[in-house]
């Protein structure tokens, strides 16, 4: 479908639309559209501000922001994206009221962004509620079927958000984002319900549970209780219960299988043995970066908890910092669907052809701009002096004097004129010129952009290459080890013989 969601605007309305509008995320400008408003953000905040003063009404809900999803990789044509949220914009807000429309491109598939006034030209507030977004979405499939897009169907699960809880969310201001990390964070460190409920009271939250419809949840500092099922499907007491029943599961309780006790910090052996645990498995480049991460995490958790009672260890940053790369990686590969180390390496050679390809283009657009500078600094000579030329010519009993005077603005004005007759540009076709050279620079700048893109692209392509080599090799080592270990005890052994 073009999937459809509705945010609400209460105090944010100039950020919203400065948002919205971004060059770079709108091919410079070119994807965005004011209907009834300018398509700059800030003279589109004044017009919609003046309209809200026209019939007081400046309190309140500012604005709505709708954004309009495409299916991945279903639309290759941000320009086509772009014309059916237009199309479907128009059906749902007609020429009443005041909206930007603009097409996102930053993302790994294309998706609109539509802010309204919420007070329309005849000064009527527009109804937010659960019957608009339906509509919303009902015409967001109408015009899709229209362009032969498939329909995405609506998730019931979903947990709507206001405005202002999305933007807390960014900002991490957020309740509930904090009260989710929380109930997360317990739940792995939980071994049944009861435990659970006592960690969390250990941290300062009050709940109701049992015989309550709904279990709720109170932070310290929080006036009033949130339901579970708001927070969404994962935090009703159904949903955690089985959360924490699935907990030994988790890679991060796998520590408890292990029966060694460790003083001090963790050996070759140990490491090696841990390792066995989480060794290459034939899957998704994914998999087994999670079971890279929960190497690292147990291995961790272990040395915190052994040390523990025996001196205060410094915390290890070096940990963190590979839990951060890996983790960085493993985002990285599910963005661009990466599924075996075979599609690493074609994406490798395809960002390292794509630059190859950049390259040369940036040179031949560069050589041409240069040419296209030389035109128009010609022209802005030519311009410059054709006053005072076409003064010389008109004034025929001073001629001689004003020759004298204007001698060397004279001379310039006729090379300028000689250069531009040889290249058979004709004073009507100044601005052409003038505009093709601005519209070059643009793409130059564009073309700068994807190249910087591709190359960041190669650069974490070869780093997880770098990474997924490093770990065969570990493995190679430890195992290495092992047979050694196994050799020295057999010497042992032959020798008590």
């Amino acid at each position: 479908m073009p999937y459809v969601k509705q945010l609400t605007i209460r105090k944010t309305l100039n950020r919203s639309l400065k948002y919205i509008v971004n060059d770079k995320k709108t091919d410079y400008g070119c994807l965005v559209t004011g209907v009834n408003c300018a398509s700059n953000d800030k003279l589109a905040y004044k017009q919609m501000t003046a309209n809200k003063k026209k019939f007081g009404k400046e309190t309140g809900t500012l604005g709505f922001h709708f954004i309009q999803s495409f299916k991945e990789k279903e639309i290759n044509d941000p320009y086509k994206a772009h014309e059916v949220g237009l199309k479907w914009a128009e059906k749902m807000f007609g020429n009443k009221y005041q909206f930007i429309i603009s097409t996102h491109m930053d993302k790994g598939h294309y998706h609109n962004h539509i802010i309204i006034n919420s007070v329309a030209i005849d000064g009527r507030k527009f109804n937010a509620c659960k019957q608009s977004l339906q509509d919303a979405r009902d015409l967001s499939d109408e015009v899709a079927r229209e362009y032969n897009l498939s329909v995405i169907p609506f998730n019931e699960k979903s947990v709507p958000k206001s405005y202002k809880e999305w933007n807390e969310e960014k900002k991490g201001t957020s309740w509930k984002a904090h009260i989710r990390t929380d109930i997360d964070a317990v739940i792995k460190e939980s071994k049944s319900f009861d435990e659970f409920m006592i960690k969390m009271q250990q941290l300062g939250y009050v709940m109701k549970q049992g015989n309550v419809k709904y279990m709720t949840f109170k932070a310290p500092g929080m006036e009033r209780s949130v339901r579970g099922k708001t927070l969404g499907p994962e935090y009703t007491e159904e949903r955690i219960k089985e959360r924490v029943a699935l907990q030994r599961f988790n890679f991060n309780d796998a520590a408890t299988k292990f029966k060694y006790q460790f003083r001090h910090s963790t050996s070759r052996k140990q490491i090696r043995d841990a390792a066995q645990q989480y060794k290459y498995r034939r899957g998704s480049l994914a998999v087994n970066f999670i079971l890279a991460i929960s190497l690292i995490r147990t291995l961790a958790n272990r040395n915190a908890s052994d040390r523990q009672g025996i001196y205060r260890m410094r915390r290890d940053f070096k940990t963190d910092i590979e839990i951060s790369k890996l983790s960085k990686h493993l985002k990285f590969i599910t963005e661009q669907n990466l599924k075996s180390r075979s599609d690493l390496k074609q994406m490798i050679n395809k960002e390292k052809t794509q630059i190859q390809d950049l390259h040369s283009v940036l040179n031949q657009a560069s050589e041409m701009n240069r040419n296209l500078g030389i035109i128009v600094q010609t022209i802005q000579t030519y311009t410059h002096y054709k006053p005072i030329a076409d003064e010389v010519q008109a004034s025929p009993m001073k001629k001689l004097l004003l020759k004298k005077k204007y001698k060397v603005e004279l001379e310039t004005f006729e090379k300028a004129a000689k250069q531009l007759d040889k290249l058979k540009i004709k004073d009507d076709e100044f601005n052409t010129y003038i505009e093709k050279k601005r519209t070059h620079e643009m793409k130059i700048e564009q073309l700068q952009n994807k190249l910087d893109a591709s190359r960041n692209n190669l650069s974490e392509l070869l780093a997880i290459e770098k990474t997924l080599s490093e770990r065969t090799s570990l493995l190679s080592d430890l195992r290495q080890g092992k047979d050694k270990d196994q050799g020295t005890k057999n010497k042992d052994k032959s020798r008590d013989r």
